[in-house]
Order: structure tokens, then C-alpha cells, then sequence
């Protein structure tokens, strides 16, 4: 192959990666980078800090029942 086909086919392959053939009545546009995790509010992490809490509590009281129960 020269390296105008090459060219060709690269230039094509940049093009077609860089904008996204949307509907009919709208011109080529950039493609959408891929949606980012957004920010969640406090009440969300105050619940996931519950639950860790709640979690880490039930294993403490477990660990102390299972070390009551081998010593005792």
C-alpha cells in the first residue's frame, strides 16, 4: 500500500473515532466523553458512615461473644 491510502484510511478512522453520526436533522457532533460519577450529597454519606459504623459494631459484638465463649 503507499502512504497516501494509509493516510486516507488513518485521516477516516480519526474522523469516525472524534464525532458521533447523530440524527438526520443534526449535524456531526463531538462524541460525549462517558458520564463521570457525580458528587452525592451529604445525606448519602452520612448513611454510608451508619452503615460501616453498624457493620464494624456487630462484628466488634460478635468477636467479644466468640472470645466470651472460648475463655468462658
Amino acid at each position: 500500500m503507499n502512504s497516501l491510502v494509509l493516510r486516507k484510511t488513518a485521516l477516516g478512522r480519526d474522523l469516525t473515532a472524534k464525532y458521533a453520526v447523530g440524527p438526520a436533522t443534526r449535524r456531526l457532533s463531538p462524541q460525549r466523553k462517558p458520564a463521570r460519577l457525580r458528587r452525592k450529597g451529604p445525606m448519602l454519606w452520612a448513611a454510608l458512615a451508619l452503615l460501616v459504623l453498624a457493620a464494624d459494631f456487630m462484628l466488634a459484638s460478635l468477636a467479644w461473644l466468640a472470645v466470651d465463649f472460648v475463655i468462658g
